[in-house]
């Protein structure tokens, strides 16, 4: 796999610099032919190594492509490492000033309380889980998911925090459970199941199933997106994509695992 394509954006990807070099060479022939042209300033390069000091000059009409560590790519951010932590974090604080901006209708009096939660689930959280299929989650990731939940029902109850309110008293109020990270869940084995009934040779199955050429370095290897899927499911992949083309069988199990991870994080204490 040389190139990924979505609409007028495209990732080159080699595992050389000459490949690099070449690849990008021929996109610039190709587009002139078409006349189209490349943008230099929007086109940065990433290189993806353990090695340190890794550096890949590619030119473009007499400029030279900017080397980044990440970068925002179709309305998500690409690190270097593959850590989405970065683009949790932009989520969660887009999804706050968007709480911020909706002010008005938590201080309205004449909107009852259910109406206030249903406009926070769809107008902010889904601003937050924009991409959440991709995400590969950290411990600190998901402490960082669920203190965003419960920031955004104290914003909502104009509740301070310095009035020492606890986590408990704030759901019995409102009436609700604990749903951030279990909907992140929910959407991450919805989109496993999509892509494991994929037949061979689609783009998403070949990513998930292949594996990377050489060997490994040494020392604790870096936490994948499946690890998720498996260890929220209790199942290894095989088993997984076995149980995923009984699309009914999968829909029950989904909702079992979701409801796994909902009792999970209500237990924390508060």
């Amino acid at each position: 796999m040389t190139n990924l394509r979505y609409a007028d954006d495209t990732t080159i990807i080699s595992s050389s610099t000459s490949g690099i070099r070449k690849y990008f060479q021929d996109l610039v022939t190709e587009s002139k032919y078409y006349n189209m042209k490349i943008n230099a300033t929007k086109t940065k390069v990433i290189v993806v190594s353990r090695q340190e000091g890794v550096q890949l000059e590619v030119n473009h009409a007499g400029q030279q492509l900017e080397e980044v560590q990440s970068f925002k790519f179709l309305g998500s951010y690409k690190t270097a490492t593959g850590d989405c932590t970065k683009d949790i974090k932009i989520r969660a604080a887009l999804a706050r000033q968007k709480a911020t901006e909706l002010i008005n209708i938590w201080k309205d009096r004449n909107i009852n309380t259910v109406l206030k939660v249903r406009v926070m689930k769809q107008m902010v959280w889904a601003v937050f889980l924009y991409g959440a299929e991709r995400w590969t989650i950290k411990k600190s990731d998901k402490n960082r998911i669920e203190a965003l939940e419960m920031w955004c029902w104290r914003k909502m109850l104009g509740v301070s925090w310095r009035e020492h309110r606890t986590n408990k008293s704030i759901h019995e109020e409102l009436d609700v459970e604990r749903k951030l990270m279990a909907k992140v869940v929910k959407l991450k084995i919805q989109y496993f199941g999509h892509v494991a009934r994929g037949s061979a040779g689609q783009l998403a199955l070949t990513v998930l199933e292949e594996s990377m050429e050489g060997t490994r370095y040494q020392g604790k290897p870096r936490r994948q997106w499946l690890n998720d899927i498996e260890d929220w499911t209790g199942y290894k992949y095989i088993q997984l994509k076995e149980m995923s083309v009984d699309r009914e069988q999968w829909r029950k199990k989904t909702r079992e695992w979701v409801s796994c991870c909902r009792q999970s994080s209500e237990g924390k204490a508060d």
